[in-house]
């Protein structure tokens, strides 16, 4: 019986085997089949988006194509001629995409990636061809709503051209005063606003009328383009106004801030006198003098009575001054500082030094026939540095001198031990 079954172990596991594999392959083809249809969602939407905006430009171009000619009615074929150019070139361009659309829809097979890639393409230049036409129809709608206002802006111009007329005598007057205590250099940026703003309010004047002469005739031309070149004129005018009012803040900002900078500069002078008058070297406080005199100099002149002033040419010129000031000051004060560090160290280094001195002259003595000339030529040496230092009016060379007794009298000291044992 056993004998007879033996192969039903190898039936078992070809029977797992083969249910496995059917288990994968039906898996696979359920995977595959989600895939295709998420696929075939996407191909389905993309083709609604397309048509939708195939839909879309062909009636906006519709209704561009009657807006054109009210506008060339209106404003005259030179006025429109952007807006022709722009409807032909959305015309060409819907042309292309109903030509895909036809390839799209006719009887020969497409294959999934041609069908992605002529539904993008009709969707963006439908899109485009919309994107251009709305924008010139918005610029013709704002143009008709200036040609309806056209009466009340050029009533409105004409009393602010007056404003901007009244104000050209105050800033006149402001440049004039303004010369009394500024330089004409400080004075370049604004000095021909007055003038250059009196010819634009000609200009918009001129502007304004020749668009009041045209609605008064009744004539068809629109006026737009000679409303807007009177607003800008206007601009223009109070824009250069404007300018003489915050240059004239400008240049008193700038002048209360040369008076804090001369006050600054007159207290670093003091200090740089105070430091050459107790400096040690002479070649410092000759260098510093000369830096002194500079700067003195620059302001005495910025101080002068009566002189006009360019507020920032002259912080400039005091900044330079006192930048020579401040390096030489830095320079001299380090100098000196040098010194008195150093004098104050030589007291410490000159006792030290001495009493190096006295505790090997008096091992030496104590062991005069074992003690050698090398101990003995170090303690001469540094007995004649310390007499080197004691002399020296420099305190920086007076402190050197007392170290290097030091360091002698230290070699002495070593060599007299080791002489001894």
């Amino acid at each position: 019986m056993t004998d007879a079954l033996w192969w039903l172990p190898s039936v078992i596991v070809l029977a797992v085997v083969v249910g496995v594999i059917s288990l994968l392959v039906s898996a696979s083809r359920r995977r595959s089949r989600g895939i295709r249809a998420a696929q075939n969602a996407e191909i389905t939407e993309r083709a609604r988006t397309a048509a939708i905006s195939l839909v879309r430009a062909d009636d906006l171009i519709e209704a561009a194509t009657d807006e054109l000619g009210f506008a060339i009615a209106q404003f005259g074929e030179r006025a429109t001629a952007d807006f022709a150019g722009a409807l032909e070139v959305s015309k060409r361009q819907l042309r292309e995409a109903f030509a895909l659309k036809q390839k799209l829809d006719d009887g020969v097979p497409d294959t999934d990636t041609q069908v992605r890639q002529w539904t993008e393409q009709i969707t963006r230049l439908a899109d485009e061809a919309t994107a251009r036409l709305n924008a010139q129809t918005r610029e013709f709608d704002s143009k008709r709503v200036v040609e309806q206002n056209a009466p009340i802006q050029l009533d409105q111009l004409r009393r602010r051209l007056d404003r901007a007329t009244d104000r050209l005598a105050g800033g006149a007057a402001t440049l004039d005063r303004l010369a009394t205590s500024y330089s004409a250099e400080a004075l370049a940026a604004i000095s021909g606003n007055v003038d250059r703003a009196r010819a634009s309010i000609d200009d918009g004047r001129r502007a304004a009328d020749a668009a009041a002469a045209r609605l008064s005739a009744g004539a068809t031309e629109p006026v737009g383009d000679q409303v807007g070149a009177a607003e800008r004129a206007l601009f223009t005018a109070t824009t250069l106004l404007d300018a003489i009012e915050t240059g004239e803040d400008q240049l008193h900002v700038g002048f209360a801030s040369l008076g804090t900078a001369l006050a600054a500069a007159e207290t670093e002078l003091a200090e740089a006198r105070a430091l050459r008058d107790r400096h040690e070297e002479s070649d410092a406080s000759a260098v510093l003098n000369r830096v002194i005199a500079v700067a003195d100099a620059v302001v005495a002149d910025l101080r002068r009575p009566g002189r006009v002033s360019d507020p920032s040419a002259d912080l400039a010129r005091l900044r330079e001054a006192l930048d020579g000031l401040d390096v030489t000051r830095s320079e001299a004060r380090n100098r000196q500082l040098r010194r008195d560090n150093a004098r104050e160290a030589y007291v410490g280094a000159h006792l030290a030094a001495r009493s190096q001195i006295g505790i090997t002259r008096d091992f030496i003595t104590a062991n005069r026939g074992r003690v050698g000339a090398d101990a003995r030529t170090r303690l001469a040496e540094a007995e004649r540095q310390l007499i080197l230092a004691e002399a020296e009016a420099d305190p920086v060379s007076a402190l050197d001198a007392a170290r290097r007794a030091m360091t002698h009298a230290t070699d002495a000291d070593a060599l007299a031990h080791y002489d001894t044992h």
